[in-house]
């Protein structure tokens, strides 16, 4: 009787992360430390081709904001939308930049959400664009990547 009662906890839990597609889903926190692997890999070739001179390599839409770090960063930001006001709430009339562009247009966050997002290394930041999370280069002043309907 015990052990069957351990065999079934054993796979209830065994089960519990996995969906009905069949296979499991990785956890908030692994999702995040791929985003910041991912972020770390950018910077590293970045400074890479700038002790050689090289020419920086160019981004691709989603390299970094995998569906899976979208959906986390979404999570993350509608926990916080009830004690932070977000951006993109305002008149709209802005234009949301495509990657490898000028990151001029955009605005910073307020304190309170970047505090729910994951760390950066220091050349990178969050930035807004409307309703759109952007992650901005601060050295070259460009676009690395866009999450596009990040804010409610």
């Amino acid at each position: 009787m015990i052990k069957t009662i351990v065999r079934s906890g054993v796979l209830i839990a065994a089960l519990s992360g996995i969906t009905s597609a069949g296979y499991a889903q990785p956890s908030d926190a692994s999702v995040i430390l791929q985003f910041q692997r991912a972020a770390d890999t950018y910077v590293f070739i970045q400074r890479q081709d700038e002790r050689r001179g090289a020419s920086s390599i160019r981004q691709v839409e989603g390299e970094l904001f995998t569906p899976l770090a979208a959906a986390a960063f979404r999570a993350r930001i509608r926990g916080a939308a009830s004690e932070c006001d977000l951006p993109g709430r305002g008149e709209g009339g802005f234009v949301v930049p495509s990657v490898s562009t000028s990151a001029a247009d955009t605005e910073s966050l307020p304190a309170c959400l970047t505090a729910v997002l994951p760390h950066l290394p220091s050349e990178l930041e969050y930035r807004a664009a409307g309703v759109a999370l952007v992650l901005v280069d601060r050295r070259r002043n460009i676009v690395v990547d866009v999450l596009h309907a990040a804010f409610p």
